[in-house]
């Protein structure tokens, strides 16, 4: 028997831009395995295949890592797939944004979204044929107030919430985009950035200045 090495497929989503060109295409072959992870028998997901190219097998590193407590994800604008370890001893706001960074994806539904979050601050349903969207504050002041469905710029600037997440949903319950505003720092020292997921799982965000 042959010898299969392990190797990694990126089990995230990728734009076309950072797809390989098509000069540099590779074809695989899909490798049956079943998955044992710290001694216990594993299934993989539906969505998730194993490849068997050039005797290397090639497995989705976002169920292997989450498999393994870990979170991952892709930053197009570098093409870095980073994986890391949950916050320990982390304020609400760091946590919150690890969360959303490494383990809330375009495609999840409700019931993980609720799961890893909790209930979201302001809502909208579709019932009124308009895209549903959740609001999530972090760290909000005891005596903030805001109702709307977009970011609070303001709020974010004066310290008044330390970071905000909107996430658009589709007509099928499934999440389509992701937004969040964070601030780090205090005073006239307070930076913001962002972290966007958009409906094709391309990433983008940075320092806002």
């Amino acid at each position: 028997m042959k010898k299969f090495m392990l190797g990694l497929l990126c089990g995230i989503g990728l734009t076309a831009s950072t797809a390989v060109l098509a000069s540099e295409t590779i074809s695989a072959y899909l490798f049956p395995a079943t998955f044992e992870i710290n001694g216990k028998s594993k299934e993989l997901d539906s969505e998730y295949k194993v490849l068997n190219y050039n005797n290397h097998a090639y497995v989705p590193i976002r169920f292997i890592s989450e498999s393994l407590g870990l979170g991952v994800r892709y930053i197009d604008r570098d093409r870095v797939i980073s994986i890391s370890n949950e916050p320990t001893n982390a304020d609400e706001t760091a946590r919150k944004v690890w969360l959303t960074q490494y383990r809330l994806n375009v495609g999840n539904d409700e019931v993980y979204v609720r799961s890893i979050l909790g209930a979201p601050y302001a809502e909208r349903t579709n019932d009124d044929n308009q895209q549903a969207v959740w609001r999530y504050d972090f760290a909000a002041a005891s005596d903030y107030q805001y109702n709307g469905l977009s970011i609070d710029l303001e709020g974010l600037k004066e310290g008044k919430v330390n970071g905000q997440l909107i996430i658009h949903w589709s007509d099928d319950g499934k999440v389509n985009r992701i937004e969040l505003w964070a601030s780090q720092g205090t005073g006239t020292n307070r930076q913001i950035y962002t972290h966007y997921v958009y409906p094709d799982g391309s990433t983008g965000g940075a320092l806002y200045e």
